[in-house]
């Protein structure tokens, strides 16, 4: 068998707060040898990943327990879990591990590119984030003091690297970018549900990142309004391609006019 590339994925609550898990996994199942999934929470996320991947022989899932989950603090909590998925991999014997968040997809024109990447055997290669805004068919375009995430990130690694800090990136201390406009990934949550993305932020901010407050300007806010940190007129451009046709649908129902 293979064992040149892994994907690794975890996520938690994936259901309550509206990631695309299902599409994310689905995507490294298509590009990877091999799939490393941690899952948890008790809004059945293991089990819809169980009823599609269960005995799949290129799928490994691990269990994410509460009592794990809520033992680990702070923005490190997401690496921790998305190395616990990295471990595996290089147990596992495979040379590369490729990371996605559960609210991210790679587009299907970057497979081919990934592949190449590894061929040439450098530790670790830039990917090109693509961070949507207000719609599935928007992308921000500001500078980068205004960008909440990166739009540069490493992802891509022999499977001997962790994941640091937020889980943005993993640290390789000399990285290729030959492959960045190529490898690119697809940033789906500022997207998601309006009605649960408040909810989701005041989460991420205070239960994951320790903040005492979240952003005030959620303050009162139950129905999401994107106009409230970018302006649609001047902060965003339209996607350069069309989406990732594993997302399509995802996106569709989550277009707001």
């Amino acid at each position: 068998m293979d064992k040149k590339i892994a994907g690794v994925l975890f996520v938690y609550r994936g259901n309550m707060f509206d990631y695309c898990y299902l599409e994310a996994i689905k995507c490294l199942t298509e590009c990877t040898n091999h799939v490393f999934i941690a899952a948890g929470g008790d809004d059945n996320t293991l089990e819809d990943i169980l009823k599609v991947y269960s005995g799949d022989e290129n799928v490994t899932i691990i269990p994410i327990a509460k009592e794990s989950w809520e033992s680990q603090y702070g923005k490190e909590k997401l690496n921790y879990f998305t190395n616990i998925c990295i471990e595996a991999a290089e147990k596992a014997g495979y040379e590369y591990q490729l990371n996605i968040q559960a609210d991210e997809i790679l587009h299907e024109k970057s497979y081919p590119e990934i592949r190449k990447a590894a061929i040439t055997g450098f530790d670790g290669y830039m990917s090109t984030r693509i961070n949507l805004w207000h719609s599935p068919y928007l992308q921000l375009d500001v500078p980068q003091e205004r960008k909440p995430c990166s739009t540069s990130i490493i992802r891509l690694t022999k499977t001997c690297y962790r994941s640091v800090d937020d889980a943005e990136n993993i640290a390789v201390p000399l990285v290729n970018t030959y492959f960045e406009e190529g490898i690119r990934i697809y940033h789906m949550g500022f997207v998601r549900k309006r009605e649960i993305m408040p909810n989701k932020i005041r989460h991420i901010q205070q239960q994951v990142f320790g903040m005492e407050h979240a952003d005030s300007k959620l303050d009162g806010m139950e129905i999401f309004d994107p106009t409230k940190w970018f302006d649609p007129l001047t902060d965003l451009k339209p996607i350069n391609e069309p989406l990732p046709k594993l997302i399509q649908q995802w996106a569709k129902e989550r277009y707001y006019e």
